[in-house]
């Protein structure tokens, strides 16, 4: 956190604050370019509530529902409230990061989606061609499930806000640009795929990959699946505030947290597995190695008895073994015999 957000959010603690410049400091907070998260925590500082407490109840209804979009709404709420003046007008830098922040909901619902159809205990398998065979298909609907249209984020987003219908031709840039400022201010992971028109979110841990060659039971073809697909962590997305505001919606955040504990647990298990299996593979790869290695000393510690052996079984007799013998400076008094016999 730079030394600008660390200063502004201390100003908050001012036990000088005062309605107006607790309005001032809201608006500076929601038009903030590198704040997406911790709106409620500011709405729970002390200084904040005491300073609420002296709005009259409509001021302060609409003030709260207004940082509350922010903590855990979207653009498609703040259009419905707006008509009913119960938020404030926002300006145009604030309506960019509200739909910035639509964009991180609308992903985490299609990424729970995603673990709810995907879910069950990962398990693993070295069945090399099942994995090939199916990993296609899988990878396929995988990518389906967690691509997001540009007209679905075009309806979701209110792009365009005039009431006019999304037209790729002349609507399909202002959304693009968006989607962007969403990935390079690190919001979401994804990529623009322009040829199916859409945002693919992208996974932030590839627990396994689709092995190459598909033969034999190595370590390179092992690893955690469900049902012969690699499986990622789909979860790279910012975090935005929970909302406790009513026994339902904390209920509904409670669940999802369990839910993503859960598949991180069940997925943590399957990397486990994965480098226990590695390790086991590994080890047993070494002790053959080492095997091989013995047999190679021993042979090379034998090869010199072996040669004595051979020469000496051979005497002095069979010419090309003994000459052969004689240039290895083996049966060296024969030759010496020889010489003199010359």
């Amino acid at each position: 956190m730079t030394a600008n957000n660390i200063n502004l959010l201390d100003e908050f603690r001012s036990s000088s604050l005062s309605p107006a410049l607790l309005q001032s400091l809201l608006q500076k907070l929601l038009s903030h370019p590198k704040i997406f998260n911790g709106f409620n925590d500011i709405l729970k500082l002390p200084s904040v509530q005491a300073t609420l407490a002296k709005l009259d109840d409509s001021k302060r209804a609409v003030l709260v529902k207004t940082v509350e979009l922010f903590a855990y709404g979207t653009i498609k709420e703040y259009y419905e409230l707006k008509e009913k003046e119960e938020v404030w007008t926002l300006n145009e830098t604030q309506l960019e990061k509200l739909r910035m922040l639509s964009v991180v909901s609308i992903a985490r619902h299609q990424i729970d989606s995603f673990h709810s159809k995907a879910g069950g205990d990962v398990e693993m398998s070295d069945n090399a061609s099942k994995i090939k065979k199916n990993t296609k298909k899988k990878k396929k609907n995988a990518e389906m499930m967690l691509s997001i249209p540009y007209s679905r984020l075009a309806s979701e987003l209110h792009i365009p806000d005039n009431g006019e219908t999304y037209n790729e031709t002349t609507h399909m840039r202002q959304l693009e640009d968006l989607l962007i400022q969403c990935i390079y201010s690190n919001v979401i992971a994804a990529k623009l795929d322009q040829s199916s028109k859409s945002l693919r979110i992208e996974p932030h841990v590839a627990l396994m990959h689709e092995p190459v060659g598909g033969g034999g039971s190595s370590s390179s073809s092992t690893g955690s699946k469900k049902d012969g697909v690699s499986v990622g962590v789909y979860g790279s997305v910012l975090s935005r505030d929970l909302d406790t505001s009513t026994p339902e919606s904390t209920h509904v955040e409670v669940a999802r947290m369990i839910s993503t504990l859960q598949q991180f647990l069940k997925q943590s298990n399957s990397l486990l597995s994965t480098l226990e299996h590695s390790s086991k593979v590994s080890s047993a790869d070494r002790k053959e190695d080492e095997l091989r290695w013995k047999e190679v000393q021993k042979v090379i510690e034998d090869g010199p008895s072996k040669l004595r052996e051979a020469a000496s079984a051979g005497g002095g007799g069979g010419g090309g073994m003994a000459m052969g013998m004689g240039m290895m400076g083996i049966g060296g008094d024969n030759n010496a015999c020889g010489a003199e016999a010359m």
